[in-house]
């Protein structure tokens, strides 16, 4: 055979033909009796190492995925920069191998992981099908738009190529980040089923969960959030609020938790039911929150004497809850609700509001009997101490206490 010698001097140090295997940098170690392999990988290589779950199929051993849960964290990713995650678990049956390099005192070993190409059709999730989903869905929407935009620019369209430009560019730069940036996978070697379905179980039972009373005290993203810790100095309010529990029995030494007050801000400024949207929270300032919210905790506090005894704590929080409806974190949300319509949005005073308090005062004693004026509201259950909770009921008894201020509290038999 003859050579050519003109490709001798080719180069083939850079040619990798076809691999079985990718490696990586991990460190092994034992949880539980397994060896577990925790390993770094880029955003990008997840969807590619890891098997992407089906919505429309659920993997067995495991529960079905949401699409619309894991588009929302795709969006986190590609909008936050300061993003963070828990690592990946997932298992394999053994058909990753790990080669021993450098072992360390604390018995665990540093080395190479060779994980197969086929791996996605071997490991198996144990906690992340959302996250895998949603970084699936993130690498696949930023591949799209920046074809789009490249043929876009193809087109030669000069009167929108400098933005295209522009758009390109911060494209590009997110998919380097997705390039750059990492999360931990945990690999666990177990090889049988019904154990790999105890591990789904264990990680789920025993995590404690996040719950809206944590949500708002951390979450500085929303605006309502962000105003919660000043609300929270209020007189009515300050050593009152449970700042971990999201329910108030009977005897909690506190007269809400912090979820309900984050609630009341929301009702003060955008109606007892309204909701604040993502482009509401472009609209709303934390300043105007936090004044409004105020000013209703300081009507309260003055036009019902109740509030008064509470805060010169000559009654407890208990003892309000069970005498008079004030202590309903319904009907307070309701009272909140109703100052939005006459003062945040009418022209109602902060005086009148303090006045029109004063006028209902007398008929805040609970339980509720049917010769209280609340009781042709038909919202409160007869001997309840508060409103039903319903969608249907705060909107009604909202609009209810509205139209007396103009129209004079309902005429009943007598009250007691």
């Amino acid at each position: 055979m003859t050579i050519n010698t003109d490709l001798l001097g080719f180069d083939t140090s850079g040619v990798t033909g076809h691999k079985d295997v990718d490696r990586y940098v991990a460190v092994k170690t034992r949880q539980g009796s397994r060896v577990v392999y925790t390993l770094q990988l880029a955003l990008h290589d997840v969807p590619r190492v890891l098997p992407v779950p089906d919505p429309n199929r659920p993997t067995p051993g495991n529960r079905k995925v949401s699409p619309e849960h894991a588009h929302k964290f795709g969006i986190y990713l590609m909008t936050r920069p300061e993003w963070v995650a828990p690592p990946l678990l997932v298992r394999d049956s053994g058909s990753v191998q790990f080669e021993e390099q450098v072992p360390l005192p604390d018995g665990s070993v540093l080395g190479q992981l060779l994980v197969p190409r086929n791996s996605r059709a071997v490991v198996k999730i144990i906690d992340g099908q959302h996250r895998v989903l949603g970084i699936d869905d993130a690498v696949n929407e930023l591949d799209t738009k920046i074809a789009d935009v490249q043929d876009d620019l193809a087109r030669g369209d000069a009167d929108v190529a400098e933005k295209l430009r522009a758009d390109l560019d911060a494209l590009l730069t997110l998919r380097q980040r997705f390039a750059d940036e990492h999360i931990a996978v945990q690999i666990y070697v177990e090889a049988r089923p019904q154990a790999y379905e105890q591990m789904f179980f264990d990680v789920a039972d025993n995590a404690l969960g996040i719950n809206q009373a944590v949500k708002v005290r951390f979450d500085s993203r929303k605006v309502v959030n962000r105003a919660l810790p000043e609300v929270l100095k209020h007189a009515l309010l300050k050593n009152r609020v449970d700042m971990e529990q999201d329910r108030i029995v009977s005897n909690n030494p506190n007269l809400l938790g912090a979820k309900h007050v984050a609630d009341i801000i929301r009702a003060v400024n955008v109606g007892v039911t309204g909701r604040v949207t993502e482009r509401r929270e472009g609209q709303l300032d934390e300043s105007t929150l936090i004044e409004n919210t105020e000013t209703f905790l300081g009507a309260l506090l003055n036009g019902f004497g109740a509030l008064g005894e509470l805060t010169d704590e000559r009654i407890t929080p208990p003892q309000l809850r069970s005498r008079s409806l004030l202590g309903s974190i319904t009907m307070l949300r309701v009272l909140a609700g109703a100052f939005h319509d006459l003062y945040v949005l009418g022209d109602v005073s902060e005086d009148e509001i303090v006045d029109y308090f004063a006028t209902l005062s007398p008929h805040m004693s609970a339980p509720v009997l049917k010769n209280s004026i609340w009781w042709t509201t038909e919202d409160f259950a007869e001997g309840a101490n508060g409103p039903n909770a319903r969608t249907q009921n705060l909107r009604h008894l909202t609009s209810k206490i509205v139209s007396w201020h103009s129209d004079g509290l309902p005429a009943v038999e007598s009250i007691s």
